[in-house]
């Protein structure tokens, strides 16, 4: 398992052929605009694994989310005032991706980034989104802890519907 710096993770956007070998859903717009918007946020944290051959086969990223990002905005708004003080309070982490090369899943990879990107933050809480029946990636994230604080959230009607997570970081 390995940080990736800033600077790594422009050599990676730069030769997308290894990143979409692992995260197929982010050619096109995620890794030319979205990611490196990412890349310069607060807090930005990239990890990843590679195989025996040296080959990427896992990666995780978030950063601190703050108000007047896109993905924070539509969260709070689907949210009380209370849950918003609870989750999105300053500090928080937001985890964006996890991706593991689909040949390699189910081998507990993706619970070693998991586990490796939130280690050693100071961030009390983290929170995330993802589709409302990705059963293997649900299961992933209550056997660590996460909680559903929004059931149902639409992020536009070319998405599914999405669950918004949380997990306490300071315990």
């Amino acid at each position: 398992m390995r940080e990736l710096t800033r600077a790594e993770v422009q050599e990676l956007l730069a030769r997308p052929e290894e990143l979409v070998a692992v995260w197929p859903d982010a050619a096109g717009e995620r890794l030319d605009v979205i990611v490196p918007r990412h890349l310069e946020r607060e807090g930005f944290r990239f990890v990843a694994e590679d195989d025996e051959r040296r080959r990427m086969a896992g990666i995780a990223y978030g950063y601190a989310g703050a108000p007047g990002q896109w993905w924070h905005d539509l969260v709070a708004a689907a949210m009380e005032d209370d849950a918003q003080d609870r989750w999105l309070a300053p500090g928080h982490f937001e985890f964006v991706e996890l991706a593991v090369r689909p040949d390699l899943r189910r081998r507990g990879l993706g619970g070693r980034l998991h586990d490796a990107l939130l280690a050693g933050l100071a961030a009390p809480t983290a929170v995330l989104s993802t589709e409302v029946d990705n059963e293997p990636a649900l299961g992933l994230y209550r056997r660590r802890g996460w909680q559903v604080i929004v059931p149902e959230i639409d992020f536009g009607p070319e998405l599914p519907p999405f669950v918004v997570l949380g997990k306490d970081l300071t315990r």
